[in-house]
């Protein structure tokens, strides 16, 4: 992540955003973290009625295009995001009966300290072409990293939406 991280808000831009998992681990290759990432960024959409173009969950980083929120701004609508992951997930992994942890993002040493890398990468999307662009690299890149042979085999994006019209766990809104 650079230094010098540059954000442009304030113009009604859409914006390309990543974060990634602390140590770009797999904290994420669990269906239901998978599942409940999505959960959360439609309770986050929804609380700072922000339009959500597109999205993709991997094992690992998260992909939005998203617009400028109408309440607060996107840095506090992504750290309300992944916080309330990270906790939901750092919940769900209690130690059970057994003693043994269940938690997603535990180690030989134990729980994690960090379930999410700081920060988060930002890129402002100007032009429909861009849009596209940067749809096309989320939908493909669960194929390119081998995790299915087709978008539509991985419904942790937005894919389905935009080829089929089918609603899923997050509210799109396109471009007109």
């Amino acid at each position: 992540m650079p230094r010098k991280l540059r954000r442009y808000h304030g113009r009604g831009d859409l914006h390309f955003v990543t974060f990634s998992c602390y140590e770009r681990r797999a904290l994420l290759a669990r269906v239901r973290a998978r599942d409940l990432c999505l959960e959360i960024l439609e309770q986050a959409r929804r609380r700072f009625r922000s339009r959500v173009v597109g999205y993709v969950v991997m094992p690992e980083h998260v992909h939005l295009l998203i617009g400028e929120p109408q309440r607060g701004t996107l840095a506090i609508l992504i750290q309300v995001l992944k916080q309330r992951v990270s906790r939901r997930m750092r919940d769900t992994g209690k130690r059970g009966p057994n003693g043994q942890l269940s938690l997603a993002f535990a180690n030989t040493r134990g729980i994690l300290r960090r379930f999410w890398q700081r920060r988060y990468y930002a890129f402002n999307v100007y032009s429909s072409k861009k849009v596209r662009e940067k749809l096309d690299y989320m939908h493909r890149n669960p194929v390119q990293r081998k995790l299915v042979t087709h978008p539509k085999d991985w419904p942790w994006s937005s894919w389905r939406f935009y080829t089929y019209g089918e609603a899923g766990p997050v509210k799109i809104e396109p471009l007109d």
